[in-house]
């Protein structure tokens, strides 16, 4: 299937979801975040849900990472829809929240991060497939912001469900995620 006859059926797949499956399916992938070794990690990004697209919540990620990994500083992407790139503003007490047109939570003040201390990127996706490529909403921001990241850094998806076969229109611009995690554990990917 192309990104676009899988972007149309994954959306669909969430908003069929209902709230208690929408609840477990965060809850369990909470429960298979913790499974990964942060050991040797000092930075990680992680989006904000749009709520009402059913993205995985990672407000349940961040909480969790404050309470338990209060050394490890978290950022929080802002995108410019004007030409498609993302700062970073460090998850830290100078950070203030609101939701743009768009439905997206994001910084409108705090200190910003250079992406070089990224170690960990917890990337958003509707769909992905066995060789790690990913589908988004379409604009590449996050193909283009994983573009300039150190060559170390790791790139974590996050989904609901299961690795498709293959994703047919892939292109040069294309980023690869190295693993993804799902309700049902972590995913490993070629």
């Amino acid at each position: 299937m192309t990104k676009a006859q899988l972007r149309k059926v994954y959306i669909q797949r969430r908003n069929q979801l209902s709230q208690a499956e929408y609840n477990d399916f965060n809850r369990a992938l909470l429960v298979q975040f913790q499974q990964l070794d942060l050991s040797g990690v000092g930075c990680i990004h992680l989006f904000l849900p749009i709520h009402q697209r059913k993205e995985p919540n990672t407000f349940l990620i961040r909480n969790w990472l404050e309470e338990t990994h209060p050394h490890v500083l978290r950022v929080i992407p802002k995108a410019n829809f004007a030409n498609n790139t993302m700062l970073n503003y460090a998850d830290d007490a100078d950070l203030e929240l609101a939701t743009n047109a768009f439905g997206i939570p994001e910084p409108v003040t705090g200190n910003l991060i250079d992406v070089s201390q990224i170690d960990l990127m917890l990337v958003p996706l509707l769909a992905f497939d066995i060789k790690g490529y990913r589908v988004g909403y379409g604009k590449g921001f996050y193909d283009r912001f994983m573009s300039q990241c150190r060559p170390n850094t790791k790139f974590t998806g996050l989904s609901f469900f299961d690795a498709v076969e293959r994703i047919d229109d892939i292109n040069e611009f294309d980023r690869k995620i190295h693993n993804c995690i799902t309700p049902k554990g972590l995913v490993s990917l070629a």
